[in-house]
């Protein structure tokens, strides 16, 4: 286990004993606890089809685990995992999956078609070493165009950090890859680049190639850190990239802001209780009733939003990005017109990354966009009522803590980092299940638009086949084939957004709903037991400041004073 994470763990049993004396109760905080010790960092290893991802991890564990002979119709993403015994998991898109020996290979690849990705377990005391670390042999960028969409998508969203491996035989980066590395980038993630197959070439050759693609990358990313040359023994270059990865920052930027979160909910809910334990029962009623009244407030503003949400969020949006993939797919034009007069298969890809990157982009943005624009409406509802509740801690501050809070796990899910335990409380649990599938832009929105797309590429290759002269086919672009596109995106792409923001305005709402509603409950419990207990008030109080005051003091020397880790 990691320091971090023996801290944070250590800290969570520390809070459950605070709480534990003015009996909060500790559900949440063991959810968070068990997440922490269970976590996993994955790293995708990521290349073209045969830039000698399975190589370069079979070198690092010394022995031919993954299969370096398969077909990219074949190729699915494995995740390695250690452990005692030895098995293959091949998971399907619901979750459940099938066991496989080690010697199962070819059936697997009988059945590819099945799966989302496969777990590899095999005892490996490197695989030990690096844990929490995973490593993921991807699928090639040259594979099947559904099955690289279905990989990258997930990865994009689950990997922490990403070694890229381009070989030596391409003579520099390809547009494929230059596409894939703006994804990462577009992500926040960090990554390694790798320069592979090194000993199919001249010295001389390696290294006037790995010059060309390191300008290509400052020039692109400002990426500045040194190309590791990689041979078909590559194992210990990817043992230092492991070993440069910081694990105890990506622990921390995984869960600091959801401890300090926690933190913010328990003493907020500590002053609650001193406030209503300092207040007659007429006046903690009043509260509760101004508490039900924003309650009603949230649900009227939720209902306002769902009825102006075609006008006002998902026209504009649907136009707006069909808009940006016409214009890439513009911008791309005379090479597309090469590639249709030559290959097929390759123009197929080009289009499909195009219009894809150009889709991550453009709803990931539009996404973040609106997601700030409803949390701000329903916090502005808030902040009007909250100056009638201060006297019982819930004043204007409470209100700006409590939706950065939601900002915050708004923000982690986009990116990436969320985990469903934060959004899985009572019964509006699969509604905050869904919003990990909008904001982490899996396959909700995406896949059903390519779809659309590939089904209608042959139309497009049809078309210029029919056409002789360039400028025909040129002019037959612009006037018939971005339209046509357009217009199959147009004919998917609203019902999705509109249901993905219908979703996400159902999930902000109840999680704003939750918060007015639990500290109704709090101002409740605390009126009980101050009339079971009338004669020990002052106790109550003090108690409940002395845990305040511990918490605090812990949360600063574990969260706050860790320095830059």
């Amino acid at each position: 286990m990691l320091q971090i994470q023996s801290d944070y763990t250590k800290y969570l049993c520390e809070v459950s004993s605070l709480i534990a004396k003015i009996k909060f109760k500790t559900t949440k905080i063991k959810e968070l606890k068990n997440e922490i010790e269970r976590a996993e960092l994955l790293v995708p290893v990521v290349g073209s089809f045969s830039a000698g991802k399975s190589t370069l991890i079979n070198s690092f564990l010394g022995k031919n685990i993954l299969a370096t002979k398969i077909t990219p119709e074949t190729a699915l993403a494995t995740e390695l995992r250690y452990s005692k015994e030895e098995y293959i998991e091949a998971v399907r898109e619901d979750g459940s999956y099938d066991r496989y020996t080690l010697d199962d290979n070819d059936v697997i690849k009988d059945r590819a078609s099945e799966y989302m990705h496969l777990r590899l377990y095999f005892k490996s005391e490197k695989l030990k070493k690096i844990e929490p670390l995973i490593l993921v042999d991807m699928p090639g960028f040259d594979s099947p165009v559904q099955l690289h969409n279905q990989a990258i998508l997930n990865y994009l969203n689950l990997g922490v950090y990403f070694v890229v491996l381009t070989s030596i035989e391409d003579g520099g980066i390809s547009k494929s890859m230059m596409r894939e590395l703006e994804n990462i980038i577009e992500y926040g993630k960090g990554f390694s680049f790798c320069l592979s197959k090194t000993n199919l070439r001249p010295l001389e050759q390696v290294q006037e190639v790995a010059k060309r693609m390191q300008e290509q990358l400052e020039d692109e990313f400002d990426f500045n850190a040194d190309i590791i040359l990689v041979d078909d023994n590559g194992g210990e270059n990817l043992k230092k990239i492991l070993q440069s990865i910081d694990p105890e920052e990506l622990f921390n930027k995984l869960f600091s802001s959801r401890l300090k979160t926690l933190f913010f909910q328990i003493e907020s809910s500590i002053n609650v209780h001193i406030s209503t334990l300092k207040h007659s029962k007429e006046e903690a009623q009043e509260a509760m009733n101004e508490l039900q009244d924003s309650i009603d407030k949230i649900k009227k503003k939720k209902q306002s939003m769902l009825d102006e949400l075609e006008s006002k969020y998902s026209s504009q949006g649907v136009e707006s990005i069909i808009s940006a993939v016409s214009s890439e797919l513009r911008n791309h034009k005379e090479s597309l017109i090469d590639l249709a007069l030559s290959n097929k298969d390759t123009f197929s890809n080009e289009v499909n990354e195009i219009v894809k990157n150009r889709l991550i982009y453009e709803i990931k943005n539009k996404l973040n966009s609106i997601s700030a624009n409803i949390i701000d409406d329903f916090s502005l509802e808030l902040k009007s009522i909250s100056s009638n509740l201060e006297e019982f801690s819930l004043d204007t501050q409470w209100v700006e803590k409590m939706t950065e809070e939601v900002t915050s796990l708004v923000k982690s899910v986009q990116e990436g980092l969320g985990k469903l335990s934060e959004w899985t409380s009572g019964k509006k649990g699969q509604i905050y299940k869904t919003i990990t599938t909008i904001l982490g832009l899996t396959t909700a929105i995406l896949t059903p638009v390519l779809e659309v797309v590939l089904v209608f590429l042959p139309e497009i290759f049809g078309a210029f086949q029919k056409q002789k002269a360039r400028n025909d086919i040129s002019n037959k672009f612009e006037t018939e084939i971005i339209p046509s596109l357009s217009a199959n995106i147009r004919t998917v792409l609203p019902n999705i957004l509109n249901e993905q923001l219908n979703k996400l305005i159902e999930t902000v709402s109840a999680k704003f709903e939750e918060q007015l509603k639990s500290k109704e409950e709090e101002i409740a419990s605390a009126m009980e037991e101050k009339e079971k207990n009338i004669n020990e008030v002052e106790e109550q109080i003090k108690t409940f400041e002395e845990v305040k005051h511990s918490l605090q003091k812990l949360t600063t020397q574990t969260l706050y004073n860790r320095g830059e880790i």
